[in-house]
């Protein structure tokens, strides 16, 4: 018997893929994509002030909060700012315990701007021992395990005079290089843990860039009598405005690295700033809606296949340099994951984050598995993009299949077509349920939303609510039986949109406990919400369930929930009903896991707000 489900749509013409669940022909699938970063803004002497300040409290604590680690890094410029003496380390302590809170890891460019208190020099003992401090500091504060996971790397496009401000020589670069690698293998000297080094973060034009190409040239000899001190090779690709655009700039890239350096053609790779556009403030209408979301699907499919598979490359990371926040009047359209409200209209000004959907459709992409399915059969329509993937070489738990559905910047949500997705030997002995998120402009466009408000400045209550009712993927079917050994879905395609068909196997225990839960007060009777869950079958989660048990005089003593509908991700900002007397956001807060098969963990600890 085959379960066939179908959205509310008929075509004639129909794209398939086809899929055997259970095949042994499958390869590693490693999510490398899990990367953010951005710059702070000038002047240099304020990064400490720009880092600590609220709106990035709230920016991490959001980056932080997507299932299955959907971000598990921030490439952050102009980082050792953040010391106000060679071995000052109040701001810094701060900042990255902030980000150990919320899960994420520093991709950590040892590069830094000399000021008033603290001057970088060129030499590579200088480095070796500032780094060294460094790192010993922080596998004390946060463990070996934690920072063995950061993704340490050289000085940022070191070709560019803008970035380049101690005007190395090659052989002054060189020594730099040398003396950050060393102090990294000081540091972690007796702990039995790997930490990595990437470099040299170019743009490796053609010409007048010879400290990159340089490095290259010394790491594929001898560099110093010894191997190369970098441990991955990272650089910067960008699209010109299209993702294809990204994905042949580094295939070019590699081939020309590959002919030219022999002894580096099987270092792993890294494209930390491998955005569809570069100019991360320029305002373009298709970073604001699922366009930008498909196009990073794209990315990291091509990324995968053309790399991955075909040349045999590891990927270390690839990054999207799109964790800045917006400025006014550019709410929706500049590279960011999230659409940033200064609503000065109350007294102190606060900031309203909305999602946009490039930080929602990583949600999506966090849901796939670890060993990629190939097609039994190419897509013949070119605008589509398929990555099918499911946990474990044998006794899997989850399969999971994720179409993009895009024409680059160009939007047509008239153009209908329709896939049939076919999974096929489906491991018998085992009850599996499966789930359709989507994303597309019609259903899930807070910018949409925001437009057909009139583009307020300052959102109101309700308008606030409105976008933000819009801001995840939708699902398009509860949690459904798969009866037999075939699921035969047919789903809707427009352009842009994303779809991810998520199958779960019954686990045998049910969720988790919650853990880590946060309150960060936003403004007068707002709050947001966040937490942490970790486990083996998060995948097959259908919500969270966050509560409340207000304290405000008049109301009843007892939890509540507060989250009207199913949620995969780690937050929710919460509005407490509108009561002048008491701000009803105050009180207890509880929150738990709940799966498809309607089976809730045990609720975490209860968190008391303020």
């Amino acid at each position: 018997m085959h379960k066939k489900w179908t959205s509310n749509v008929h075509c004639a013409g129909y794209i398939t893929l086809s899929y055997d669940v259970n095949s042994t022909k499958t390869t590693s699938f490693y999510h490398f994509w899990k990367s953010t970063g951005f710059c702070p803004p000038d002047p240099k002497e304020d990064i400490p002030k720009f880092l600590l300040s609220n709106e990035q409290r709230l920016n991490i604590a959001l980056l932080g909060a997507l299932p299955n680690n959907g971000l598990t890094h921030v490439r952050i410029h102009w980082l050792l700012n953040l010391l106000t003496h060679v071995y000052n380390f109040t701001y810094m302590d701060v900042f990255l315990s902030h980000l150990n809170n919320h899960d994420l890891a520093p991709g950590f460019e040892l590069m830094g701007s000399s000021n008033q208190f603290i001057k970088f020099e060129k030499t590579g003992e200088f480095w070796r021992k500032l780094v060294k401090e460094i790192v010993k500091r922080y596998i004390v504060q946060f463990g070996v395990k934690r920072v063995s996971r950061w993704k340490f790397e050289t000085w940022n496009e070191p070709d560019l005079k803008s970035y380049d401000i101690l005007n190395f020589t090659l052989s002054e670069y060189l020594d730099y290089v040398v003396g950050c690698s060393s102090g990294l293998k000081e540091a972690f000297s007796g702990t039995k843990s790997t930490w990595k080094l990437g470099g040299p973060a170019g743009l490796f034009r053609d010409k007048d860039h010879p400290l990159c190409w340089g490095l290259l040239e010394a790491c594929n000899g001898v560099l110093g009598g010894d191997s190369c001190p970098l441990q991955f090779l990272s650089f910067h690709r960008k699209g010109g405005g299209s993702s294809s655009g990204v994905l042949d700039g580094s295939f070019e890239l590699l081939d020309l690295i590959r002919d030219r350096f022999a002894g580096l053609r099987h270092m792993p790779i890294a494209n930390d700033e491998a955005d569809i556009e570069k100019n991360w403030s320029k305002s373009l209408g298709w970073r604001a809606d699922v366009r930008y979301a498909a196009m990073v699907v794209r990315v990291v499919a091509g990324y995968y296949k053309s790399i991955g598979e075909r040349r045999k490359l590891k990927i270390e990371v690839l990054s999207n340099d799109n964790g800045f926040v917006n400025y006014h009047p550019f709410y929706f359209t500049q590279r960011t994951l999230f659409a940033r409200f200064q609503i000065n209209t109350t007294t102190p000004g606060h900031d309203q984050f909305i999602k946009k959907p490039a930080y929602s459709v990583m949600s999506l992409l966090s849901l796939l598995g670890d060993r990629h399915l190939q097609e039994e059969a190419t897509p013949s329509d070119p605008l589509l993009t398929a990555v099918a993937t499911r946990r474990g070489r044998r006794r899997q738990s989850f399969v999971s299949v994720i179409l993009a559905y895009g024409n680059e910047t160009r939007s047509d949500e008239e153009a209908v077509e329709l896939i049939n997705v076919t999974l096929g030997n489906i491991p018998e002995g085992r009850e599996w349920k499966f789930l359709v998120y989507q994303l597309d402009n019609v259903r899930t466009n807070p910018y949409q939303v925001w437009k057909g408000f009139g583009r307020p400045v300052f959102p109101d209550r309700y308008q606030r609510r409105k976008m933000r009712e819009v801001e995840e993927p939708r699902s398009l079917n509860v949690p459904t039986t798969i009866k037999g050994p075939t699921l035969n879905l047919s789903l809707k395609l427009t352009i842009p949109s994303v779809h991810l068909i998520n199958m779960c196997a019954r686990p045998k225990k049910f969720p988790r406990t919650v853990h880590s839960v946060t309150i960060f007060n936003v403004t007068w009777n707002e709050v947001l919400v966040t937490w942490k869950y970790k486990g083996k079958y998060a995948n097959c989660l259908r919500t969270f369930e966050v509560e409340n048990q207000s304290k405000c005089a008049g109301t009843r003593r007892r939890f509540t929930r507060i989250n009207p509908s199913d949620t995969i991700f780690m937050s929710f900002h919460h509005v407490g009903k509108a009561d002048r007397a008491c701000e009803r956001t105050r009180g207890d807060y509880r929150v738990r896991a709940t799966d498809y098969w309607d089976r809730s963990g045990a609720y975490s600890g209860i968190i008391s707000y303020p």
